[in-house]
């Protein structure tokens, strides 16, 4: 009876010491594990710590493909919206060598007014020994200055007269008629040509013979529809 109750608790403390041990194991084994996962999770909270260069910020803006290095001058940009408006039409050129139009007149040249018109009155030419009207104005001149139409025209006549030398004539709307006298033989226009306000027919000379006493000047006549008129009360 001894025996067969030291066999039955020997074995029962045997079996209890076979169980005690495997919870020991068992109890390690957890708190292995637990402490493995505590490290892992504490080294990725570190990771999760770990700041950011300010270098390698990453902008949380939108790409802008403009602002690549690598960007393309393709890239399409926005425009602006742009009011165009409907060209305005151009007026005509108008023909400034016509001279069908309202006359404009200016002196041929400047210089100071030496001989007045003499309104049908005469006046003694000492050069011819002749009373004669002056017919137009005397506008003093250096001889080789140059020579201006004093409108829009056409040259109607160049002669050579006797006493008043080289003369150019130009005929211009209205029938008026400019004469020029005492002109270089050398001109700068013929008859026929259309000239306008300022260009140069010639250069003065010293061909007017009827005014050769006085000092150098341009003889400037104008006519209205065949008759002489004083130049002035058409010139502005």
């Amino acid at each position: 009876m001894k025996n067969n109750k030291k066999g039955g608790i020997g074995g029962f403390l045997a079996g209890r010491g076979f169980y005690a041990a495997m919870a020991v194991c068992l109890i390690g084994a957890v708190g292995a594990a637990w402490i493995t996962a505590s490290r892992t999770i504490s080294s990725l909270n570190e990771k999760d710590n770990v700041s950011v260069p300010e270098n390698r910020v990453v902008s949380e803006e939108k790409y802008n493909p403009e602002d690549s290095i690598f960007a393309s001058e393709d890239v399409a940009k926005p425009k602006e919206d742009v009011k165009i408006e409907d060209p305005k039409p151009s007026a005509p050129e108008e023909n400034t060598f016509s001279f069908f139009k309202k006359n404009e007149f200016a002196l041929p040249l400047s210089g100071k007014i030496s001989g007045n018109h003499s309104g049908g009155e005469l006046v003694k030419y000492e050069a011819l020994d002749e009373w004669r009207t002056h017919d137009g104005i005397d506008i003093a001149a250096e001889t080789g200055a140059e020579i201006k139409a004093a409108a829009n025209g056409k040259v109607s006549a160049v002669t050579n007269d006797p006493l008043w030398g080289t003369v150019v004539e130009i005929s211009h709307e209205g029938n008026i008629v400019t004469v020029y006298s005492g002109l270089a033989p050398e001109l700068s226009v013929k008859p026929g040509d259309e000239v306008k306000l300022g260009d140069v027919i010639g250069t003065l000379g010293e061909t007017n013979l009827a005014e050769i006493d006085k000092d150098s000047h341009l003889h400037f006549a104008m006519k209205e529809n065949g008759k002489f008129i004083d130049p002035l009360t058409k010139i502005k």
